[in-house]
């Protein structure tokens, strides 16, 4: 790569609200950047995009409850919940201002971070995901995840499975970050499928509406063409709502845009920051 990408990456803990967080941290000035990352995933799903953008920007990456290295709660936590404890980690991180990149669950909660304290973000950035269709039923499809794997090279596969469009080195970066060894013979993706459950009812099944009417700052919207998450009518919907917004559709993505085309990501949100 040309570039040490551990050089200025910074990990640690935090503790907000009875929960300890887990986060990274790349760059040491320019704009502050938040990365909240989509189900399944870690903070270090960014590290591809951070070791570039660490050069001109300060960026913090999270890990979301019951994901990565952050705490599995054993009750429900509202999306509004999640927001705070999240902003309550970023806030003692020294991020006050701060573009925010939320993929998936994480653009979920970077919409209601945005509605509910429009001062401290000043641009979002909504990576594959946007409130429900008004005009279409939710219908929900899950992939199954199995509780564990015999071998490495099961995981690999199924990964690839999931994940067809993944560049290598975001497979490796799953396997060396999203496994864990459970015992010996049996390993298991690292996150907590009860928390998965949990959030999927009470952070994504909420209504987004409410809160893309408070937003004021710029939003771009990036969409996976190989994508069905996002609908043309939310689209529209949000194209009416919001002040200032633009669409970006990256060609051979699907939901999982900065894994599948790293590079095309990163340009895209560049353009839209300059």
């Amino acid at each position: 790569m040309g570039f040490d990408m551990v050089a200025l990456l910074r990990e640690g803990y935090e503790s907000s609200r009875g929960f300890k967080i887990h986060f990274l941290e790349w760059g040491s000035k320019g704009e502050e950047m938040l990365l909240l990352h989509s189900m399944m995933m870690d903070a270090h799903s960014f590290d591809s995009f951070s070791s570039t953008m660490q050069r001109d920007f300060r960026l913090l990456g999270l890990d979301l409850l019951g994901h990565g290295e952050s705490d599995k709660p054993t009750e429900s936590v509202s999306l509004e919940e999640h927001v705070e404890l999240l902003r309550d980690v970023t806030l003692k991180r020294g991020f006050s201002k701060f573009i925010l990149v939320g993929h998936s669950i994480g653009g979920i909660l970077g919409i209601a971070w945005a509605a509910k304290h429009p001062e401290e973000i000043t641009r979002l950035v909504l990576v594959d995901i946007a409130p429900k269709d008004p005009t279409t039923p939710q219908v929900r499809t899950t992939v199954p995840v199995p509780e564990s794997f015999r071998t490495l090279e099961e995981v690999r596969s199924y990964l690839r499975q999931r994940y067809p469009k993944f560049t290598e080195e975001a497979l490796e970066n799953r396997m060396r970050y999203g496994v864990e060894k459970v015992q010996e013979g049996h390993y298991r993706l690292k996150v907590s499928l009860q928390t998965r459950e949990m959030l999927w009812k009470s952070n994504i099944d909420v209504d987004l509406w409410p809160y893309v009417s408070r937003v004021k700052i710029p939003v771009l919207l990036v969409k996976g063409k190989e994508s069905q998450t996002v609908s043309s009518a939310s689209v529209e919907l949000m194209r009416k709502m919001l002040s200032s917004f633009a669409l970006v559709e990256i060609d051979g993505a699907t939901h999982m845009v900065p894994q599948d085309a790293p590079r095309e990501f990163e340009k895209t949100v560049r353009s839209f920051i300059k």
